[in-house]
């Protein structure tokens, strides 16, 4: 789920940056932050994937 805040935040970031500011280095760094926040929100549902995994093979252990 931090994942997910956080991703949400750099995308926000990132339009605000290139929507509402005027400076044209800061409007680059809002485009620089658009692939990093999509690759947060990828690298959060690859790792809510392998937890989940992790949990039901461990309940199929019994816990062990």
């Amino acid at each position: 789920m931090a994942y997910v805040k956080t991703a949400i935040a750099l995308c926000a970031a990132s339009v605000a940056l290139i929507k509402l500011l005027d400076d044209q280095w800061l409007g680059h760094v809002g485009w620089v932050l658009l692939p990093i926040a999509l690759i947060t929100l990828l690298i959060g549902i690859a790792d809510y994937h392998r937890v989940k995994k992790s949990i039901n093979e461990e309940k199929k252990d019994g816990g062990l």
